[in-house]
């Protein structure tokens, strides 16, 4: 069973410093095997927004995977947002934009979702679509195939579309390439569910781990645990800058039909 801690949009430049090293504390003690941080790492894009997130990278459970988020570009300075949108991304975070892992019983897959066209909503372009098709044909049976995208094409928790082009269009090819699971963040607001065109893909988001810039009452992180054929979403939340505590858990099961939520014990 893998255990893969789920973090998104720290924000570093609006990060609440009481949770920093509360958090990792906490970390340190679940066991993971492996990180995942699904995008805006910086709240504006600046040099050292980017040092402080790759300062609290080097301090996480590896192997880390991070994809770039909307908030990882440039907003003012339009020609370094055009031309190289990544830069300071790229010469914080090494290697490619879109990386992978590979781990026992899944394999997990980067995915860029951030649009310098838009300032806020995401995207699947065609070679994104392509390298999630190309990873994921390898995959033995049993074994999971994960996305990691800022982005989701579902709604928030809150009933907000998708903030992503062509959201159906995107589920078709999140399917089509077989994926199972879908991390992402983005609206700060975690939520777990289906899409009822994708009925073979988990979506689990995750709010704001450390910002300051909340849309609950909470920040919070995940950990999801793998087993043959079910997950288990584990959730830890902090209010009002306190130390983060367990929520009950979520466990879901999937079958022939697609994945099912479990009743609480």
């Amino acid at each position: 069973m893998s255990r893969i801690l789920h973090l998104s949009d720290l924000h570093f430049g609006a990060v609440d410093h009481r949770l920093v090293e509360p958090l990792l504390r906490l970390i340190a003690g679940l066991g993971a095997d492996a990180t995942v941080i699904s995008g805006d790492l910086t709240q504006r894009a600046r040099p050292g927004q980017f040092a402080a997130a790759r300062a609290f990278i080097d301090r996480l459970p590896g192997p880390v995977l991070v994809v770039p988020g909307n908030h990882d570009m440039p907003l003012r300075n339009l020609p370094l947002r055009l031309a190289r949108p990544l830069l300071r991304y790229c010469r914080t975070i090494p290697g490619p934009v879109e990386a992978a892992l590979a781990l026992p019983d899944a394999v997990v897959q980067g995915v860029n979702s951030a649009n310098p066209w838009a300032w806020k909503a995401g995207r699947l372009t065609a070679a994104s679509a392509a390298r999630l098709d190309r990873a994921f044909a390898g995959a033995g049976e049993g074994t999971f195939r994960i996305a990691v995208m800022h982005h989701a094409p579902v709604p928030a928790a809150d009933g907000t579309p998708a903030d992503m082009a062509a959201p159906a269009r995107v589920l078709s090819q999140l399917a089509a390439a077989g994926t199972d699971i879908v991390l992402s963040g983005h609206t700060h607001i975690p939520h777990a569910g289906f899409a009822e065109k994708a009925a073979g893909i988990l979506f689990l988001q995750v709010g704001t781990a450390i910002s300051t810039r909340l849309r609950t009452d909470a920040n919070d992180f995940a950990l999801i645990e793998l087993a043959p054929g079910r997950v288990t979403r584990r959730a830890f939340v902090a209010r009002a800058g306190r130390a983060f505590a367990e929520a009950p858990p979520m466990q879901f099961l999937r079958g022939p039909g697609g994945w099912q939520q479990l009743a609480p014990d």
